[in-house]
């Protein structure tokens, strides 16, 4: 029998087009378009690329595009030879390896992302020594580092036997303590420090606002009204950072986490229900580049500015971005906008990003 199924012919499956693979395609085709905008807007523009802020969207965009090329359905090998090659199917192309290690980094910059933002508005005077272009760029190269490092256990896990790829852990404890482990690394870590990072930017840019709209009986600059609206966008964003977040990850996450305490069979992984919330999770890469894309005016200006000159607006670029608030170091006269208004101009870098 072993040397009858050595022999026969290995072909590709044809994919089930039922619609998990149609979802995900269209989740593919979104994700690479949107992100690939951001990377090349970012690319073509020196502002950008000077940017702290946006080098991290960049580089979330850069692991989400990745992981939008990864999620394109394609079909298997009907059997998996027993050579180097096999081996190294079923570790990499089997286990979606390269797909996971860019979900993570993604998670991980997400993660950052809202720890800069925190860190750009609580201390605007200390924020660009400590969260410098140099530092940033470590930060994102630990962090695929990172990513790469934590997903090694695929390469443990996933054995070829008999012309098949399976994944088969050493012992149930071991199972247990790698899905505990990664629940909270990829998951409960990152939501924890993200929901405190953006729910004291909150705080903080409210506590700001009310300083400003202090004064609503004197009269005020058209700057300071551009500062209290432009905070207030802010806010909405960080929320739905926090909720798309949480919405697309949490169900994946925890059903993962109880197939690895045992509480379900190993035929749980195929059903329709753990089907649809791992490609709940594949739509947050195409969710995060319409939040730092289209509410980023940075980046839109940048998009224009590559437009052809007939598709552009008439509008000019400071009535384009009046309403923008900076998160550089001139936040540290927001408490004053209200009575300097040479202040307030400043402050319309926040939003975008310094």
């Amino acid at each position: 029998m072993e040397n009858t199924s050595t022999s026969e012919p290995i072909y590709l499956v044809p994919i089930q087009w039922d619609w998990r693979p149609v979802i995900q395609l269209i989740l593919a085709i979104i994700g690479i378009i949107g992100n690939s905008i951001v990377i090349h807007v970012y690319l073509r523009s020196r502002k950008l690329i000077k940017s702290s802020t946006n080098t991290l969207i960049a580089a979330l965009a850069i692991a989400d595009l990745i992981t939008s090329i990864c999620i394109i359905p394609h079909p298997l090998l009907s059997r998996v030879p027993n050579t180097t090659a096999g081996h190294f199917y079923c570790k990499v192309v089997y286990s979606s390896n390269i797909m996971w290690v860019s979900i993570v980094a993604s998670i991980f910059t997400l993660t950052a992302v809202s720890v800069e933002r925190f860190v750009a508005i609580r201390y605007p005077s200390r924020y660009r020594s400590l969260l410098s272009l140099k530092v940033t760029r470590i930060i994102i190269v630990s962090i695929w580092l990172a990513a790469f490092i934590i997903n090694t256990f695929s390469y443990y896990v996933t054995h070829l036997h008999q012309g098949q790829c399976i994944v088969e852990f050493p012992s149930m404890g071991f199972q247990i303590f790698l899905g505990t482990s990664l629940f909270l690394i990829e998951y409960l870590i990152p939501m924890i420090i993200m929901l405190i990072a953006n729910v004291r930017t909150i705080q903080i840019l409210q506590e700001q606002g009310r300083n400003l709209s202090g004064e609503r009986g004197s009269p005020k600059s058209l700057a300071t009204v551009s500062v209290l609206r432009a905070r207030r966008r802010v806010i909405i964003m960080l929320l739905i950072v926090i909720v798309s977040f949480v919405i697309c990850w949490s169900p994946d996450q925890f059903a993962f986490l109880v197939f690895n305490w045992g509480l379900v069979p190993f035929r749980y992984l195929f059903g329709n229900l753990y089907r649809f919330f791992v490609v709940l999770a594949f739509a947050n890469s195409c969710v995060n580049p319409i939040i730092y894309l289209f509410v980023n005016k940075n980046f839109r200006e940048a998009i224009r500015q590559q437009l052809p000159s007939s598709l552009r607006s008439s509008r000019k670029y400071k009535e384009n971005t009046l309403f923008e608030v900076p998160f550089d170091d001139s936040a540290t006269k927001v408490s004053n906008a209200a009575s300097q208004s040479h202040s307030d101009i400043d402050m319309k870098e926040m939003e975008k990003g310094h």
